[in-house]
């Protein structure tokens, strides 16, 4: 048996092994972040490098390997650029590729310290996993979620907004800050529109947590069945965080309840970059919960504008129906008047006339009436028994009784006949037929 050593030996010995080794070496490493803290003050991440038997941007599988890492002043400058380039914080859960060296301390054990680290694995990590989400929701979920061309379409982005939008269902944490944001802006517009809101609070971070996230959905549509109402719309907001808070919002869970919600749904989830597949999916993506409370406010507001619009076109049209109406009847007004005055005139000149006739009529009516006697006179005397016997003619008495029958008349018959100025007496000698002739004309 050989002599033993001490520890502080031994550790030593692998320092010197190691640094012969991976001195002044480097090696790009995928793994993933685990158990990270970041010291502010001094500006230096601590964190544990590990890798599960599931590779990819979710390993949930039994773990394989842990190292623990740090990331100095220059390592930290790289993650805050790497940050900037993938709109990702570093932390936990992270797929990452970086660039490593490894140290080892006799106090402090064997550490990786993080000198580099490459933004585009991780984009690329990312968007393998959002295209494998959207594949699936147009696999799985084909009568709410499609294709046309290149664009997705969905169920709820068919949906349309009513003109007003007051009862508003709420989707939110109920610590974030957007949440009090977007209530303080709805509350507060200067038009006095009032709201109806509903909250339904859950967490709106964490990959793990987009199933609670759906249910809230679901519950949405439940409360809506059970009392009896619709709502104008569904928003789901968030307050202010890092990018990678938003990975909850790619994963299928929520997008398929979005993108199946009978209600429409507005997103506000504080991103200014990214494009999220719940925005992608949903009926309006807007960037932040004060955005959504403006598109609201101003979505009402043309509703008024529109009314008030037709408000000032129903009166324009009102003003000018009457002053067209005043000036027909203006014009009717002096037509009657002129028409009045003419008919007056003119029944006035008939009335006139009519009174010279009836003034003239007695004298023309008497004198016409004595002509008329005057005639009826003279003919009366032409016709007279006098003037009769003057011409020569007879009357004929029998028994006193003017006879005009001779057959009334017999033989021995005593007859007066009465001439002009002379009476005969006769007696009937003979009667014998007489046609007349003499007296032919």
């Amino acid at each position: 048996m050989s002599s033993p050593l001490r520890l502080s030996q031994l550790s030593l010995l692998l320092q010197e092994v190691i640094s012969e080794t991976f001195s002044f070496r480097r090696f790009w490493v995928v793994a993933e972040i685990s158990n990270h803290s970041f010291y502010a003050q001094k500006g230096f991440h601590y964190f544990d490098l590990i890798e599960t038997e599931k590779a990819g941007l979710k390993s949930k599988g039994s773990l394989i390997t842990k190292m623990a890492a740090v990331a100095w002043s220059a390592g930290a400058a790289r993650i805050k650029a790497f940050e900037a380039a993938t709109g990702q914080r570093f932390g936990n859960d992270l797929q990452v590729l970086a660039e490593v060296t490894v140290d080892f301390h006799p106090v402090y054990g064997l550490k990786l310290t993080l000198v580099d680290i490459d933004p585009r694995f991780t984009l690329g990590l990312l968007e393998q996993q959002r295209q494998a989400t959207i594949n699936r929701l147009l696999d799985e979920l084909p009568d709410y979620i499609w294709k046309e061309g290149e664009r997705i379409m969905t169920f709820n982005q068919d949906l349309q907004l009513p003109v007003v939008i007051q009862r508003v269902a709420i989707i939110s944490s109920s610590t974030a800050a957007g949440y009090e944001d977007f209530l303080h802006s709805l509350e507060e517009n200067p038009f006095g529109y009032h709201f109806i809101t509903h909250a339904f609070f859950t967490t709106v971070q964490g990959e793990n947590n987009a199933p609670a996230l759906a249910a809230s959905v679901e519950k949405i549509v439940s409360r809506a069945e059970e009392d009896g109402l619709d709502y104008d719309a569904v928003v789901i907001i968030r307050g202010g965080g890092a990018s990678t808070d938003l990975l909850i919002f790619d994963q299928f869970e929520i997008a398929a309840a979005v993108a199946s919600c009978p209600f429409p749904v507005i997103t506000g989830i504080g991103h200014l970059k990214n494009e999220t597949i719940t925005d992608l999916v949903a009926n309006t993506a807007l960037k932040t919960p004060t955005k959504v409370a403006e598109f609201i406010i101003q979505h009402n507001r043309t509703f008024e504008n529109s009314l008030t619009g037709l408000q000032q076109s129903l009166i324009i049209h009102a003003q000018q129906y009457m002053t067209g109406a005043k000036q027909e009847l203006q014009s009717l007004r002096s037509a009657l008047a002129y028409q009045t005055q003419a008919n007056i005139f003119h029944h006035r000149s008939v009335l006139q006339q009519v009174e010279s006739s009836i003034k003239r009529m007695p004298g023309e009516y008497l004198r016409n009436k004595q002509a008329n006697v005057d005639n009826l006179v003279r003919l009366f005397k032409m016709a007279s028994p006098e003037k009769v016997l003057q011409r020569g003619f007879a009357i004929i008495e029998l028994k006193g009784k003017i006879i005009s029958d001779a057959a009334t008349v017999s033989i021995g018959d005593e007859l007066t006949i009465i001439l002009s100025g002379t009476a005969i007496d006769s007696t009937v000698h003979q009667k014998k037929p007489y046609n007349g002739k003499p007296f032919e004309l």
